[in-house]
């Protein structure tokens, strides 16, 4: 799975769907409201921080049993 792709695929799909209610006739208006859905006002970069309360735990390969994962995640094929 490409998360990036999907990323990309998600933010054209919302900014087609909001764009489809946008009727604004003063073009001054229009023109602000275009500029601004095209610096990404309404999908802000995401958020990374640190968690002061996280515990490490176990590894994902010792809580599944590996070949449920890869069924999972590639059909399991491989």
């Amino acid at each position: 799975m490409d998360v990036f792709g999907l990323r990309n695929r998600l933010i054209k799909d919302y900014a087609d769907y909001i764009q489809s209610f946008i009727n604004i006739k003063d073009s001054r208006v229009r023109e602000y409201v275009e500029n601004t859905l095209t610096k990404g006002f309404l999908w802000p970069d995401p958020l990374i921080q640190m968690n002061p309360a996280f515990e490490a735990g176990e590894w994902i390969g010792e809580l599944f049993d590996p070949s449920v994962l890869r069924e999972i995640f590639v059909g399991g094929n491989a």
